[in-house]
This record gives structure tokens, C-alpha cells and sequence, in this order.
């Protein structure tokens, strides 16, 4: 296939960028400072002048020196103005796909396309800034045709095996393109998200840094001085005031919140999880049900009072920064709903019912345990020796501080549960927050039962399962009973038959591993 381009948009993104970020020192050197002749002004100006000159230039050739080329089973990107650098990225080695739309290529009806990887570095990511979305869909119909391809070809060749240990990713069934929605947020799930979430409190660093950016340039701390005074003089100015900035910070953090949850609609088809949220920054997730881990149920404090949970995806490969939550399947969702809705997304992951709790000698083990934290925080206090008005004395702190130690670790004890049955390993752990860990056994790589000096001495163990993620995912739950820690073993040694190399047989590993 022939060298492609991004579209010319990318261009007016980049620019969007350049301005974004200088604005600040435009405004300081072209507005603030219009009529001084000082001469650092007058070279700043230039030197601004010749950068921006600079900056421009470079976004143009950027873009026409970058193009890409899809192949049969790969993608290729050359790239670099003066030092020119070539990218091949597989096909098997995509994991995620995730689309983005910023405000200003919403203008232009593109898109940004990601294809994420498992690799490392720059290697991470595949990334089309700014294509149209009919391009967004040419290079995700050429994944999925690399893919179609495979599948018939192992079709073909019975036992065939690809390389790299991807068999069980070929015997997938043809992807259905009519997708099932099972979540669209609601106004009322927008107001619960706003204040929940909090983002009303965002608007203080938000205008503390407006204040600071602004007191670089103009001397207003004397203003506010005065503006102070005027308000401590008359209590019904001062009512009103924080009234009027309570609703601010109140309509703040709803919008705020409307622009990143707004319009969250999760769907699925046979193959694929489809997550998309956002208004004026539309973000797209799409993940391959096959590379779905492992699911993690968390509750806060304030959502277990409300009833709330966020079920969130354990998935292979890697997203960017400002992706990193996408993930969650709505972080305010009713827990009851949460877990139906982990249902149906994934019919083979089922959360079980009537989970073991652990035994009353894995709470001995669990209070005879150093109290690290404690015992630093006593010494720090010790030579610190705070003095603040209505707060006990360092003895006191310290005394309060092993007493919540010690409490922790009982809410700790009476949230833990285990369920080991059939395909499926569930955990649930944690004292103020608790958190519900699910995956199947043939996504374990790695499984590993323990046993240290004092959990011996009382007859418990602990347990912890590996799987494939970005940083790979470890779970461990700690103090079951040796029976459960044998029921594991017995339990990730009876795989199917199919995760066992041909002409081998499975090696059980030591049920129990001394610990020095």
C-alpha cells in the first residue's frame, strides 16, 4: 500500500498546542509590557518572535516528513525532519485501541487513533494524531482483517500454533459489529459523579494558580489585603461571599465533571468491550474481551456508606496518561448494578457468592505483626514534638496512632474473604477501603503460595496470583488456612489440558514455600 500522511489538521493541533502553551509569555511581553523600551523586553520580544518562527517551522516539516504505510500484517512509520527514524509494529502485538477527539479536531470531524502495545518506551503506542474517521476506520478494519486472516489460516491447519504463544488468540470467533449498550450515563449520574468525586475542591488550585501566574505580572497581594479587610468588617459581605463562592466552586465541579463523564456509554459485541465518555474531548476505548485479565471491585469508604463500586478492567497492554482510568466501567455506579454489569459484559466471569472467611488465628497472626509504620511515625513525632493549638501532646498522637494501627488491621481481618470454584479465584480485602479481585485460571501466569516463621507457627498461608498486564498485575492475599493454600495449589495445577505445552505434563509446584 502506498505512503500516507496525517491529515493537515494535525498541523492546526500542533499549533493549538504552541499557542496554549506560550500564551503566558506572549501575554507578559505584548500586553503587559506594550510600551516599555527596556532592552530585556525588547530581546525577549525577539527571541519569542524567532522561537515561535522556529516552532512553526519545525510542526510543518514534522508533518510532511512523517508518514506510515499499512501492510498485510503491520503497520510502517517513518518519521524525523533531519534524523529520520523507521517503526515496524506488528499487528499481534496490538492489545487496546483507543480513540481520541479533541475539542479543536472536533471542528475538522477528525480523530486521534492510539493502537496500544505491550511493549515499552516509545514502542508503547501506535499513535495517529489527527486522521478523518473514516482513515480511523481503514486502519482498525486492517487489524481486524490481519486477525480474520489468522484465525482461517489456523482453521485451516488444525493444532496449529503462532508464534510467540498466540494460539489461543486466533481461535476467536469473527468479530459481530452490532454492538449490544449496556450503561449510558444520566444527568442524575453526572450531579452523583460531581459531587462524590469531588471536583468542586478543584477550583482552589485552579485559582490559586490564576492568582500566582497573575501576580508575576501585576502586584495584587495588596489589593487582596484590602479585599480582605472590606469582608472581615462586615459579616453579611462575608456570608454572601462564601456563599456566592460555594456555588461557584459547586457549578465548577459539575461542568468539570459533565465534560469528562458526559455522554459515558459502555457497549460490547462478541468480541469487543467498547467504553466511550467525554463532550468537548471525546475518549474511545476499545478492548478485546479476550485480553480482559481480571476484574477489580473497588469501594471507598463514602461509596460503601452510599452503596456504590467501581468495577474496573485488568487488561494486557498499556494506555496513556490521560487514559489510565478509562478503564473503570463508571466509577460511581450502584454496586448490585456494577457487578450485573461485569456480567454481562464478560459471560464467563461470574462474582461468586458466599466467600470463606479466614480463620480467628489469622487475627493473632495479624496483631503480632511489627508495627512499622507505627513505630516510625512514634519516633518521628518523638524528635518533631508538634505544638499546635488543640492537639494533644506527642505521647497522645503517638498512642492514637498505634491504636488505629491495630484497628485497621481487625476491619482488615473481618473484610477478607476467598472463594476458590471451579475456573474462577475471587479475593476481597482492606480495612477503611475494600477491594474484590476476579480472575479465571487459565489468565493466572504465575501462582504462589507462602508460608512465613510466624504464619507456620499457626498454620496459615498466603497465596497470590500474576497476571499479564501494564505493569504486570500481582494480587496476594495474606493468613488463609493451609487447607486453602493446598485447595490453590490443587487449583492452578488442574488446568485445562489445552494451556499444557503437547508431550509435557504439568508439574505441580510446592504447595507450601518456607519463607526465611
Amino acid at each position: 500500500m502506498e505512503n500516507r500522511r496525517m491529515h493537515p489538521g494535525r498541523i492546526i493541533l500542533a499549533l493549538y498546542e504552541l499557542i496554549k502553551n506560550s500564551a503566558i509569555v506572549f501575554i507578559f511581553l505584548f500586553v503587559l509590557r506594550r510600551g516599555s523600551d527596556a532592552g530585556w523586553v525588547v530581546a525577549g520580544r525577539w527571541i519569542f518572535i524567532a522561537a515561535i518562527s522556529i516552532s512553526i517551522l519545525n510542526i510543518i516539516l514534522s508533518w510532511w516528513r512523517t508518514t506510515y504505510r499499512l501492510e498485510a500484517d503491520s503497520v510502517q512509520i517513518d518519521s524525523g525532519v533531519f534524523s529520520r527514524k523507521h517503526r515496524n509494529v506488528p499487528f499481534r502485538r496490538v492489545q487496546n485501541v483507543n480513540r481520541q477527539v479533541p475539542a479543536v479536531l472536533r471542528l475538522f470531524g477528525l480523530t486521534s487513533l492510539t493502537l496500544e502495545t505491550g511493549a515499552d518506551g516509545e514502542d508503547a503506542s501506535v499513535k495517529f494524531p489527527a486522521v478523518t474517521k473514516a482513515e480511523a476506520a481503514r486502519i482498525e478494519e486492517a487489524l481486524d482483517g490481519y486477525r480474520r486472516e489468522r484465525m482461517e489460516a489456523a482453521r485451516a491447519v488444525p493444532g496449529t500454533e503462532s508464534v510467540e504463544g498466540e494460539a489461543s488468540e486466533i481461535q476467536e470467533p469473527l468479530p459481530e459489529k452490532a454492538r449490544t449498550v449496556h450503561f449510558t450515563a444520566q444527568l442524575k449520574d453526572v450531579l452523583k459523579a460531581s459531587f462524590l468525586s469531588f471536583s468542586f475542591i478543584a477550583l482552589i488550585p485552579v485559582l490559586a494558580t490564576v492568582y500566582s501566574n497573575i501576580d508575576d505580572f501585576i502586584d495584587i497581594e495588596s489589593r487582596a489585603e484590602g479585599f480582605l479587610s472590606f469582608l472581615a468588617g462586615s459579616g453579611f459581605v462575608m456570608s454572601i461571599t462564601i456563599a456566592l463562592f460555594a456555588l461557584a466552586a459547586i457549578a465548577f465541579g459539575i461542568i468539570r465533571t459533565y465534560l469528562k463523564y458526559g455522554r459515558y456509554i459502555i457497549s460490547s459485541d462478541d468480541e469487543r468491550i467498547y467504553i466511550r465518555r467525554g463532550v468537548l474531548t471525546e475518549q474511545s476505548l476499545s478492548v478485546r474481551k479476550k485480553n480482559v485479565q481480571a476484574i477489580q471491585i473497588t469501594e471507598t469508604p463514602i461509596k460503601r456508606l452510599l452503596g456504590l463500586a467501581e468495577a474496573k478492567l485488568v487488561t494486557v497492554g498499556s494506555f496513556e496518561d490521560n487514559l489510565e482510568d478509562i478503564s473503570s466501567l463508571y466509577p460511581f455506579l450502584p454496586k448490585q448494578r456494577a457487578v450485573e454489569l461485569v456480567g454481562e459484559l464478560l459471560p464467563d466471569v461470574r462474582l461468586l457468592d458466599g466467600m470463606e472467611r479466614l480463620p480467628k488465628a489469622a487475627l493473632t497472626v495479624r496483631m503480632l505483626r511489627f508495627p512499622w509504620i507505627a513505630v516510625i511515625g512514634t519516633i518521628a513525632l518523638y524528635f518533631w514534638r508538634p505544638e499546635f493549638p488543640y492537639v494533644p501532646d506527642w505521647p497522645f498522637l503517638a498512642a492514637a496512632l498505634f491504636s488505629f494501627t491495630y484497628l485497621l488491621r481487625y476491619f482488615d481481618y473481618r473484610n477478607t474473604r476467598y472463594a476458590i470454584r471451579g475456573p474462577l479465584v475471587q479475593f476481597r480485602k482492606g480495612g477503611l477501603w475494600r477491594e474484590t479481585f476476579l480472575t479465571r485460571r487459565e489468565k493466572v501466569i504465575e501462582a504462589s503460595a507462602s508460608q512465613s516463621w510466624l504464619q507456620k507457627r499457626f498454620g496459615v498461608a498466603t497465596i497470590g496470583t500474576t497476571n499479564r498486564a501494564k505493569p504486570v498485575h500481582v494480587e496476594e492475599l495474606k493468613d488463609l488456612p493451609g487447607a486453602a493454600a493446598e485447595q490453590f495449589d490443587r487449583w492452578y495445577t488442574e488446568r485445562n489440558p489445552e494451556l499444557i505445552p503437547a508431550g509435557k505434563e504439568a508439574e505441580p509446584w510446592k504447595t507450601l514455600q518456607s519463607e526465611s
